[in-house]
């Protein structure tokens, strides 16, 4: 009985003691503050955040229109809030995710890479921000053609181009 009693309260002891969370040392405490930092920097160099000078839907329909006038590849629109509410979020904002690339995008990047790059994350995040303002976030091809070198860095710029030439009337 007393190793039954014994082997129980060692098991408690075991089990109290492993969900005690343990504390990060300080130096441990900076080191996740500074990759933090890092990955908070690499996102703003990888996205453009910009605020639109029209509304809502304004800026939805200018996207939309702008990429048909120019005859990019346009898939459907996303209502994210609407799918947000449908998972249980009681306060999810406005939010649509434009699915649209420059036509010959893909193909153009994929031939000056030699078929080692991804396809590009051709979309554009319509939504409301916390100021009450409407934002665009995309990925900023102009930044990433800065990182590479030779016809990859120039393929992928021109599309930064003709990206940068829709949204000029949209964003501030």
């Amino acid at each position: 009985m007393k190793k039954l009693v014994f082997a129980l309260l060692l098991a408690c002891g075991f089990g109290v003691h492993a969900q005690a969370p343990a504390q990060p040392t300080p130096e441990q405490a900076r080191q996740m503050q500074e990759a933090m930092a890092r990955q908070m920097q690499m996102m703003s160099v990888m996205f453009d955040l910009r605020k639109s000078k029209l509304g809502f839907e304004e800026t939805v329909n200018a996207i939309r229109a702008g990429a048909q006038k120019r005859g990019w590849k346009l898939g459907e629109t996303q209502d994210m809030q609407a799918a947000l509410k449908e998972s249980g979020a009681k306060d999810a904002k406005r939010m649509k995710v434009v699915n649209l690339c420059p036509a010959g995008a893909n193909e153009k990047v994929a031939k000056a890479s030699g078929g080692k790059t991804p396809p590009l994350p051709c979309r554009a995040t319509v939504f409301d921000g916390k100021d009450g303002k409407i934002y665009v976030m995309r990925m900023n091809l102009a930044n990433m053609a800065k990182t590479l070198r030779g016809d990859l860095a120039k393929a992928m710029g021109e599309v930064a181009a003709e990206e940068n030439a829709l949204y000029q009337d949209i964003l501030e």
